[in-house]
């Protein structure tokens, strides 16, 4: 059931002063003004039951003034926003209390701190402390956002020593506290900003045998928006350029008629009810020739792999008539069940 909008407002991030590269975002990328987000929210909320709007990028605070305009709208119209960021903005006390006060006043519901070796490559870790306890001040929730790699330097612990508070895993079947909180997952070598995360720091992770194997969460839950105004059906991969998890333009056609190609769409209805592992089960019993690694990541890394491959999407298209009938009746019994509830 579709309940949140994503909104990837930009592909600009800060890059690392370490190069010699610049700080500044490239104003000449493509991203999200504020009209077309008040848009998209407007005639996204009048046909699906959406409760939270995400503004994620790149640094969706780089484009401020158009991320505050979607955010009075959004929170004009009942619905809880979130914002992730790298803290970039608060080098000072001063300056971080100034920014929250005016993301607060135009409505942000939630702040989420990404803090990490990758993060902390660009911005000092004491941005994020800054960030932390002038939302605290303010009572912003907040939730600190945590990706390891082998070796991490900027872990759990050491985010928690240097704000000199105790962190708790967020946990999403309980209520957790407003703040103090985090959550934590291994660093997958997916998007343009994964360049970085080299096979020896990631290969060191790959211990976990379960969680590669986990349903998405964002498929058919998630409508992403990208910074091209694409609408796309997955939030992880949204730097890559595949047609399987686009649908077109915003306003090219009636929304009504996406979400519907969408909702009906059988690789979308197959992620979701049967994750990428699922997938990548039928392709080896279609191609037992073609290798697959051991163990993945996480679902999204493994998904990664799978459409990224030009035989294993030839080998998914080529399979309507024999998974529709199954995967039809499986969404069939479970708005059966979600309709009783």
């Amino acid at each position: 059931m579709l309940s949140q909008l994503i909104f990837s407002v930009t592909r600009d991030r800060l890059q690392s002063p370490q190069n010699g590269l610049s700080r500044s975002a490239d104003k000449t990328s493509p991203y999200l003004d504020s009209d077309f987000m008040c848009r998209v929210i407007m005639e996204t909320s009048m046909i699906a039951d959406i409760r939270v709007v995400a503004f994620a990028g790149g640094e969706p605070l780089l484009k401020k003034d158009e991320l505050l305009g979607a955010i009075r709208f959004s929170a004009g119209k009942g619905l809880w926003t979130k914002l992730i960021t790298n803290s970039y903005w608060a080098d000072t006390p001063d300056n971080a209390v100034l920014m929250l006060s005016e993301l607060k006043s135009s409505g942000l519901s939630e702040i989420n701190l990404c803090s990490d070796d990758l993060q902390q490559g660009n911005v000092a870790i004491e941005n994020i402390k800054n960030a932390f306890w002038s939302a605290r001040q303010l009572n912003l929730p907040t939730l600190i956002i945590n990706r390891r790699s082998k070796n991490s330097r900027v872990s759990i612990e050491h985010i928690s020593q240097h704000l000199g508070v105790r962190l708790v895993r967020f946990d999403p079947e309980k209520n957790n506290p407003q703040h103090d909180v985090y959550t934590s997952s291994i660093s997958a070598p997916i998007g343009l900003s994964s360049e970085w995360l080299n096979h020896e720091k990631q290969a060191g992770n790959m211990t976990d045998g379960y969680t590669w194997k986990t349903p998405c969460s964002s498929v058919l839950r998630s409508l992403v928006i990208s910074p091209e105004g694409e609408i796309r059906i997955c939030c992880g991969m949204i730097e890559q350029a595949l047609p399987e998890l686009s649908y077109g333009l915003f306003g090219s056609r009636a929304l009504t008629q996406i979400l519907c190609e969408a909702n009906c769409d059988l690789l979308a209805n197959w992620l979701a009810l049967e994750e990428p592992y699922g997938l990548m089960q039928y392709v080896k019993s279609k191609a037992p020739d073609l290798m697959f690694q051991d163990q993945y990541v996480n679902h999204c890394h493994l998904c990664k792999d799978l459409l990224m491959r030009k035989e294993v999407r030839f080998i998914l298209k080529s399979c309507d008539e024999e998974k529709s009938d199954a995967i039809s009746l499986k969404r069939s019994l479970l708005e059966a069940v979600r309709n009783e509830q």
